[in-house]
């Protein structure tokens, strides 16, 4: 029997006068249909994708979108809706009151909503229009990079907040697609922070909802690979690229969550689900193909040399000298043997990455013939630097750009930040102001590390090696393998525990407790469990916000898990001890209640050495760069590349490490002394 994909998702820049465009709305809409058109399986799925972007995206053609398209889906169906544009609230009409305390309906900004003879998509609305399609009892997916908090905004990295103000105009009863009785019936029971984090009124019925941000915070917007995105959209399809196959939407949010925490400040992404268990189902029921172990190269219609993976599949794009590399071995390579690189016959790079086919050049195969195919593993990922603005005062700034284009030894310029012009580009700013240096996110202005007095070269140095610490943390917070991983992205569970029970919440949020007069640290467990059919290596990685990373949970940085159900497939970090995450005594004294760790597996079929990765808090006196302790594979030399990005010798006998990465966000709150 076939599956059908029923898909409406909506995009929106231009807005009619006087709502102000947008810029990244049609690029996130755009990436998730180049991800359906190229990721949904043609082993019975169907996908059928209805896309509304700027103009035809009225309030009339949504609708439509669900009565004529969505409501098609039956119970052995998926139905899907997302939206990227603005969010915002208008006025309730009396007859709502009762449901609205504060006499405002949250809503979704349509291209026309704001003409005279047009409305906005209220939550009301919205969710008679999902019990419509939920009549068939078909798997329901929304997805909605907007906001609503007081003015409804999506905001940008470096500019004014871009807003859609509350619609003031007296709206009748008559213009809703709903009743009052229908309203009060679809209404959920809970309408706290606590139980509706989003703040978007939906109704009891089965669904799946991924939000960008609580209903008090604001859906930012990311420069990601060159184009304006929203950072939860841009995080979501990356994540979803580089997984093979099924990822469930409890895996696929912890990821989302921990980068955009990581990259952008005060939105905190969310996750709903009506019944709490479908969160372990795969996304869209698993409709994603689960792709070969490989990469096939052959020659295309061109002539050109390509592999049947692009950007659909996580390939990156190329920065510079730094792009995706690859081992070619004959097609009649048995799987089992793509991981000894000593058989390989060639290599290969990639030149240019399109949406699922990327260009390659091939290297150390004579007498090319275009009539021959290749398999192909990838061997190395791109680390390209991250970006830097410098402002401010003269005497600081060029003295700040001179040491960026030295500090990279011999003379040459920083491996791991870059100087951009353009701010949307940028990760970072280095201010020069008042006579003192300071790191700031690009986003928002807010200081990431204490400042530095005065403007010599050794204050130059200093802060830029601190932007080089801060670049590496965010290359391992971002660490992810490519499509071809034959590993699920749950092979190995991370279970955490408090008080002796599971700890089954998506965001996890461990409090200071008052104990005898003290307040005491909160106390948790972590146990891995390997539910693969193998033995897998397993590492986990602490990264705080002080930028540090450390791999001592387990003694060796790592441990081996037998496969499922033999003894040894799992294992207690610490040993079982009780871990306390602090808010350390300076942090808060200077009023800081709160601090966030990423805590990052990354799981492999061959051993490797994650110490590679460590490094101390940032202002600490950095370490000398490590040795590989263990291992000979290809994840030990992208390990290595990342604190030292020295191009060292392969091993002799270098394998191919298929790997898989997860990771969740630990935030600890002390309230009291």
């Amino acid at each position: 029997m076939t599956c059908n994909i029923y898909a409406l998702i909506v995009g929106i820049d231009e807005y009619v006068s006087p709502v102000p465009p947008l810029s990244g709305c049609v690029n996130d809409i755009m990436a998730i249909k180049e991800y359906l058109e190229g990721r949904v399986s043609q082993d019975g799925y169907k996908l059928h994708l209805r896309t509304l972007l700027n103009q035809d995206a009225t309030r009339q053609a949504i609708v439509e979108g669900f009565q004529q398209h969505l409501c098609q889906a039956s119970s052995e169906d998926v139905a899907f809706f997302c939206y990227a544009g603005h969010g915002s609230q208008e006025q309730a009409p009396e007859e709502f009151w009762v449901l609205e305390p504060d006499r405002l309906n949250e809503t979704l900004v349509c291209y026309d909503s704001r003409t005279p003879k047009s409305w906005d998509l209220a939550d009301k609305e919205l969710a008679k229009l999902i019990a419509l399609v939920a009549a068939k009892n078909p798997h329901i997916t929304i997805i909605m990079d907007c906001c609503h908090s007081g003015s409804g905004t999506r905001d940008t990295y470096g500019e004014a907040v871009r807003l859609a103000p509350i619609d003031r105009r007296k709206r009748p009863l008559d213009s809703f697609i709903v009743s009052l009785k229908e309203a009060e019936e679809l209404s959920s029971a809970s309408r706290s922070l606590e139980g509706n984090p989003t703040g978007w009124n939906f109704p009891k019925g089965k669904y799946i909802f991924l939000a960008a941000c609580q209903d008090r915070e604001t859906a930012k917007e990311y420069n990601g690979s060159g184009q304006q995105r929203g950072a939860f959209s841009y995080f979501l399809v990356d994540t979803l690229k580089k997984a093979n196959g099924g990822l469930s939407y409890r895996d696929l949010f912890k990821r989302v969550n921990a980068l955009v925490r990581a990259k952008v400040t005060s939105q905190s992404p969310q996750i709903e689900a009506t019944v709490l268990s479908d969160l372990d189902q795969p996304f869209l029921r698993n409709a994603i193909a689960q792709r070969q172990p490989y990469f096939t190269v052959y020659c295309d219609n061109d002539r050109d040399w390509v592999i049947d993976g692009g950007a659909v599949h996580g390939i990156p794009h190329p920065s510079g000298s730094e792009t995706t590399l690859l081992a070619l071995f004959h097609f009649d390579t048995p799987n089992v043997q793509l991981t000894q690189l000593s058989v390989a016959i060639g290599e290969a790079q990639v030149v240019e990455v399109m949406p699922q086919l990327s260009k390659v050049e091939i290297s150390g195969i004579e007498n090319l013939d275009c009539e021959l195919t290749f398999k192909a593993v990838v061997t190395s990922l791109p680390l390209p630097p991250k970006g830097v603005a410098i402002e401010g005062e003269q005497a600081g700034v060029e003295l700040a750009r001179n040491t960026l284009l030295a500090t990279g030894g011999q003379n040459q310029p920083s491996l791991y930040v870059k100087e951009v012009t353009t701010p949307e580009t940028a990760e970072f700013k280095l201010l020069a102001r008042d006579g003192k240096y300071l790191i700031v996110r690009s986003a928002d202005d807010r200081p990431l590390v204490a400042e530095i007095h005065s403007y010599t070269n050794a204050t130059a140095l200093q802060v830029i090696k601190r932007l080089e610490h801060i670049a590496k943390w965010m290359n391992i917070a971002e660490l992810s393998s490519v499509a071809t991983s034959h590993l699920r992205p749950d092979a190995v569970q991370m279970i955490l525990y408090q008080n002796e029970r599971e700890i089954q919440n998506t965001e996890i949020r461990l409090e200071y407790q008052q104990e005898n007069g003290k307040w005491q640290p909160p106390a948790f467990q972590i146990k891995l469990k390997n539910t693969s059919n193998e033995p897998v290596y397993c590492a986990l990685l602490n990264l705080t916000d002080r930028y540090a990373v450390n791999a001592g949970l387990f003694e060796t940085g790592g441990i081996w898990l037998q496969p499922t159900g033999q003894t040894g497939d799992e294992a207690w970090a610490l040993s079982g001890q009780p871990i306390y995450p602090t808010v350390p005594q300076k942090l808060w004294q200077q009023g800081i209640t709160e601090v966030k760790d990423i805590l990052k597996l990354i799981v492999c079929t061959s051993e490797f050495d994650a110490t590679l990765l460590e490094q101390e808090e940032l202002d600490l006196p950095s370490r000398q760069v490590p040795t590989p302790r263990r291992g000979k594979g290809t994840l030990n030399r992208l390990m290595n590349r990342i604190p030292s990005r020295q191009v060292r010798a392969k091993p002799k006998e270098e394998v191919y490490d298929d790997w898989v990465s997860s990771q969740i966000i630990i935030t600890t709150v002390r309230l009291g002394g």
